[in-house]
């Protein structure tokens, strides 16, 4: 029967697959795919194959197509996850955490690698990128090349009329600058939790991608963009998941302290900041500072606490109070987005907007537009049109 045919694979490159590409244990994967961790490790030394179905089911667990395999050897330009420098301590213990992680950092190298490919087919030159930050600079200076370099409004920053559409202000502004910005997967099956990761970038040019977990409150996600922008600049890609109050803790990479400390710079200016605050009447004033600068409170606590101007004691006063706050409130909930905007937001819109041009320029076709696009049916096509183009 076609589904016990043996599939004459190349050992090699299914080990690499597992062992660079996604970055699995073997038991790990000898559970997804229900077999013995012999068995797999006997296809992987080339004493045993598996059968074409049993390859299916690897491919859709690697992230990657079956044509791989088949390849001579290991690929030697494609070891995306040996960039990074920082990886969640809790991963080494959560398997199918640290899965989901990988996977989604696999997707997002792969969406780069298609941009260049429609940019190629569309015969355009990639924006180049011109930022470059050194981590032993000046502070002020990066903050500077940073905000010269996103040349935006801050006036219209401030006329969003609420969370969300800051956080589109923000992604646009990006964008606009040839960075992709996305969210991760769309499949659920491959969603991550804050706890392992608020967000990663790849800092590689042209077309470096920005990450965002959808998990995260708006305001949370803008500052881990702004966060993963400094490290592109740095031209160097990295995993997040220490939230802004952690960023002055002595035990945090010194790197992401710097990236943490130009982000807060860029998002809330110390001199408009200081220039706002009244300590007298800040608990009152405390909600509609956030608001102006489309930052959480805790982000101006804690710029305050870092510019000296609010004690130790106070913040922390502040600080129990709100974790008090966040305990006793039921959490909320609420529909999901429609599952167009969610393919959307996982693409990013600069992807999308190419990819639609390259369709409407007939370089790729309706199907081809859908299997970029998260392999999503042609049925959502136009929902993600609509939400890009009207």
């Amino acid at each position: 029967m076609a589904k016990s045919v043996k599939a004459l694979i190349t050992p090699e490159v299914l080990k690499w697959a597992r062992e660079r590409r996604i970055k699995l244990e073997i038991d790990y994967v000898a559970k997804r795919l229900g077999i013995d961790a012999k068995r797999l490790e006997a296809w992987e030394n080339g004493t045993e194959q598996p059968t074409f179905t049993q390859l299916k089911k690897i491919a859709k667990l690697y992230k990657t197509h079956i044509s791989i395999f088949y390849l001579p050897k290991p690929p030697t330009d494609f070891q995306p996850l040996t960039d990074y420098r920082v990886l969640p301590e809790q991963l080494a213990t959560d398997e199918e955490q640290l899965y989901r992680l990988n996977a989604n950092i696999v997707e997002a190298f792969e969406r780069r690698e298609i941009l260049i490919e429609l940019y190629e087919l569309l015969e355009e030159s990639p924006p180049e990128i011109m930022l470059d930050v050194n981590r032993h600079e000046d502070l002020g200076r990066a903050v500077q090349k940073i905000t010269e370099f996103l040349e935006f409004n801050r006036t219209n920053l401030h006329r969003a009329n609420d969370p969300y559409a800051a956080l589109k202000f923000w992604k646009q502004t990006v964008e606009a600058k040839g960075i992709l910005v996305c969210h991760t997967s769309v499949n659920t099956h491959l969603s991550v939790e804050l706890e392992t990761v608020r967000g990663f970038c790849v800092a590689q040019r042209p077309f470096p991608v920005i990450v965002v977990n959808p998990k995260d409150s708006p305001y949370g996600r803008i500052f881990t963009l702004i966060h993963e922008l400094v490290h592109i600049a740095l031209g160097e890609s990295a995993i997040q998941n220490t939230d802004f109050e952690e960023i002055t803790s002595p035990n945090l990479d010194p790197i992401e302290v710097f990236c943490n400390q130009v982000a807060a710079e860029v998002l809330v200016p110390e001199n408009e900041l200081l220039r706002m605050v009244n300590l007298e009447t800040l608990e009152e004033d405390l909600l509609g500072i956030s608001k102006h600068f489309h930052v959480s409170s805790e982000v101006i606590m804690r710029r305050l606490l870092t510019l000296g101007s609010v004690p130790r004691r106070n913040y922390q006063m502040y600080r129990n109070r709100q974790l008090a706050k966040y305990r006793n409130t039921p959490a909320r909930t609420g529909g999901a987005a429609p599952y167009h905007n969610r393919l959307l937001n996982t693409s990013g819109e600069y992807f999308a907007r190419t990819a639609f041009t390259a369709y409407y320029e007939q370089k790729i076709t309706r199907a081809e537009l859908a299997s970029v696009l998260s392999n999503c049916d042609t049925k959502h096509l136009a929902g993600i049109e609509s939400a890009i183009f009207v």
